[in-house]
């Protein structure tokens, strides 16, 4: 058995003897070394490390409300990062914001939002049942929706640490240009991926769009392109998202990471940031708060 890397981060600082004290008095861990990465963030490799435990501290770190991450400690992915945008990299659901402002009734757009979010109905049917309420609408709208954007804590240094740490970074959404683009620029990924409006000479909303992430597993069939292109293997690959839509690169990469995510990630996704930051993500990948990028 090979051994693996624990990592914990929490809203609070740990104290470590404690942190090392519990680990071992209630899971029976057999700590091989330690790393504090921050205040807030300790991680832990385990020899021979019993998955038969996970269940059970699982649990006990949820109800402490510490996000935790196990990882092979040989597999530490490196190389390609594909975030996911809203409600992720961001706080705003873009496309909501911008059929709200031609009047739509916000609870039927949030409740649709949501159950696709969730897989329960095709995404490319509500992106397109969203986008045609945005026909004859101005497309100045969408510089009102830029304005609103609210960037979930730690974003900044997340894409920043992760170019410097010689990653390709992608921004890959079911949400649109120029939106995505501001957004992707802003922050500094280095490929922004995502559907696109057409507009009537330039100005006007057709009703229509450009899918490029909207369509079912087209995150993950972006990954399969983009494994083979770069010759990277999905073990390699770290991914970070909410919703269905995102579940199939989730799944695929080396680690997989929940954000705030709806109940369809939570139940297949081991690893989640409920609690913490965007840091959280840096800490997982062994990346210490003195080496972060601001």
């Amino acid at each position: 058995m090979t051994n693996t890397f624990l990592t914990i981060v929490a809203n609070q600082n740990f104290k470590y003897d404690e942190s090392v004290d519990f680990l071992k008095n209630h899971f029976y861990l057999d700590i091989a070394n330690s790393t504090i990465l921050s205040d807030n963030a300790i991680s832990f490799e385990i020899r021979d490390f019993d998955e038969s435990k996970k269940t059970h501290m699982k649990k006990v770190f949820t109800q402490k409300k510490i996000d935790f991450c196990f990882l092979d400690k040989f597999k530490i992915p490196s190389k390609i990062f594909l975030c996911d945008m809203d409600s992720t990299i961001i706080k705003n659901e873009t496309l909501d914001d911008l059929v709200k402002m031609c009047g739509a009734e916000a609870r039927v757009i949030d409740e649709t939002s949501r159950l696709a979010m969730e897989g329960k109905i095709d995404i490319k049917s509500t992106l397109s049942s969203r986008v045609s309420l945005l026909k004859g609408k101005p497309k100045s709208m969408i510089e009102d929706v830029i304005k609103g954007i609210k960037y979930n804590q730690g974003s900044n240094t997340l894409i920043k640490t992760l170019n410097n740490n010689k990653f390709n970074t992608y921004l890959i959404t079911g949400g649109f240009k120029p939106i995505s683009t501001y957004v992707g620029e802003r922050l500094e990924f280095q490929n922004i991926i995502s559907n696109e409006f057409e507009f009537e000479n330039d100005n006007t909303f057709k009703g229509t769009y450009v899918p490029i992430a909207g369509e079912k597993n087209s995150k993950l069939e972006f990954m399969r392109k983009l494994s083979a292109e770069k010759d990277v293997e999905f073990k390699d690959f770290v991914a970070l998202g909410d919703g269905a839509n995102d579940l199939g690169m989730l799944q695929n990469s080396g680690l997989g990471i929940g954000y705030n995510s709806h109940k369809i990630i939570k139940d297949n996704i081991e690893t989640q940031i409920n609690f913490t930051d965007l840091t959280s993500v840096l800490y997982f990948l062994q990346i210490k708060k003195e080496d972060f990028i601001r």
